[in-house]
């Protein structure tokens, strides 16, 4: 019973930390290396509630109150850790018919043509906005179609007349990240199968190596890479940056940049026409966003680069202006809750193996100026 509920893969990432994955529900969790003892122990199948209270008594100098509230407390974590938590913000309906009324749109990623079917104007602002930078006249020829609608309390996603995903209403992000991996897919000329992870980040490049963003909501990650952008730098990614298992590069997602109101003013003297920009609406909250499209002609851009660095971003006026390399764990505790993994074991085993050599850092900043040195310092180390 108890091997059920192990987790296939036990890696370190420091000093201090180690790294569990567990297939059945394909999550990871960072724990002190203490815990990840007593885990082993837990799972030995030799070792008894009675055998492992008396190793924790004998070798570690708990009593055995301590030690039972240890095992249980374990038991409950494993039997938690194994449920998979997407399901529930997942629909579980698996084909629909698309509506035969819809608001039409083409775009153009370098050579190819995609067209979207919308079933409304508010269907329309979950995905356009983003993209609208490559629209083109609605033709007749594409490589690819999609149709995004709602029915009942669902939002659903059609490949080329084929089911991809359903998702509730509420949890609509889920369907823009879907979306965003099957474009991805097509623009790429890839498939699901052969990405490790799509990070919920953003991520910069210098035309040689990339750096990737992250940070909480609202701690300035979008804002600070538009701050890069004008200062010479490429977006190759906002919000949404995948990972491929060929050569571990992140790889160009062609999406616009989205900033909250309360950056506009901030970034109004680095991108003189942001007043023309578009202010969306966006979520249940109705926040104000604009979405900054790249300075530069994707056309022209490469398509994916290497990345040794990660940046955990923080905006605080109040804070005082400072960057300092931090513990991969922290990291991992942003990066991973809302990033999709592949739940393939030999991409974990990749994923965790990239990670183990990435460099983390955590940047607070007030000052644009501050921020945007910083980062050039970053971007000289490699």
């Amino acid at each position: 019973m108890k091997t059920n509920l192990s987790p296939q893969l036990i890696q370190d990432i420091n000093e201090n930390a180690v790294l569990l994955w567990f297939e059945k529900s394909n999550r990871y969790l960072v724990t002190s290396k203490i815990n990840s003892e007593f885990i082993k122990l837990y799972m030995n199948p030799d070792e008894s509630r009675d055998s492992f209270v008396v190793n924790l008594h004998q070798n570690f100098d708990f009593d055995e109150n301590t030690a039972n509230t240890i095992y249980n407390d374990i038991t409950i974590f494993l039997k938690d850790v194994n449920i998979d938590e997407i399901t529930n913000a997942t629909s579980n309906i698996i084909s629909t018919i698309a509506p035969t009324q819809y608001i039409k749109q083409s775009y153009k990623f370098n050579d190819k043509i995609v067209s979207i079917r919308y079933e409304s104007e508010v269907i329309k602002s979950l995905v356009h906005p983003q993209i609208s930078h490559h629209s083109i006249e609605n033709t007749t020829e594409f490589d690819v179609l999609f149709d995004i609608f709602k029915t009942d309390d669902n939002l659903h996603l059609l490949e080329n007349g084929k089911h991809v995903g359903s998702f509730k209403t509420q949890s609509f992000h889920f369907l823009q990240g879907k979306f965003a991996l099957q474009l991805t897919n097509t623009i790429h000329n890839t498939e699901i199968g052969n990405w490790i992870a799509t990070f919920h980040a953003s991520t910069i490049s210098n035309g040689k190596e990339s750096i990737m963003i992250v940070g909480d909501s609202g701690n300035g990650k979008s804002t600070l890479s538009v701050l890069l952008m004008a200062n010479g730098f490429d977006i190759l990614c906002d919000d949404f940056t995948p990972l491929y298992e060929d050569n571990l590069n992140l790889f160009r997602y062609p999406a616009a940049t989205s900033i909250k109101k309360g950056a506009f003013k901030a970034l109004k003297p680095y991108l003189k026409d942001i007043d023309e920009l578009k202010t969306h609406t966006s979520g249940p909250k109705k926040v104000n966003i604009k979405y900054v499209p790249p300075l530069v002609n994707y056309e022209s851009q490469t398509s994916s680069f290497p990345c040794t660095k990660i940046v955990y971003v923080k905006y605080n006026a109040l804070e005082k202006d400072s960057i300092t390399k931090v513990s991969s764990d922290k990291i991992l505790e942003t990066l991973i809750p809302d990033s999709w993994i592949s739940p393939k074991k030999t991409h974990a085993l990749k994923f965790i193996n990239w990670f183990k050599k990435i460099d983390c850092y955590q940047l607070n900043y007030n000052n644009n100026n501050f921020a945007i040195s910083k980062f050039k310092d970053l971007f000289k180390e490699s």
